[in-house]
């Protein structure tokens, strides 16, 4: 009985320590923007935004790049 219990208190620890543990591993956009830094499509212009991190629901998250218009 004192092993079952040795042996439970063990597995609540270490997932305890597991669940502590994040791993993050940030990929960069690729490619950064495919019409150069800016280009007009009729009358407007549209420019790049590069990506960056935000909260978002209490977590950073990457925001990848995109064009928008100026």
């Amino acid at each position: 009985m004192k092993k079952l219990i040795l042996l439970i208190a063990a597995v609540v620890g270490m997932s305890a320590v597991a669940n502590a543990v994040s791993v993050n591993i940030a990929v960069p956009d690729q490619p950064y923007y495919v019409h150069g830094p800016g280009y007009w499509v009729g009358p407007r212009y549209y420019v790049w935004v590069p990506g960056h991190y935000a909260y978002r629901h209490h977590q950073q998250v990457w925001v990848h790049g995109h064009y928008r218009v100026r």
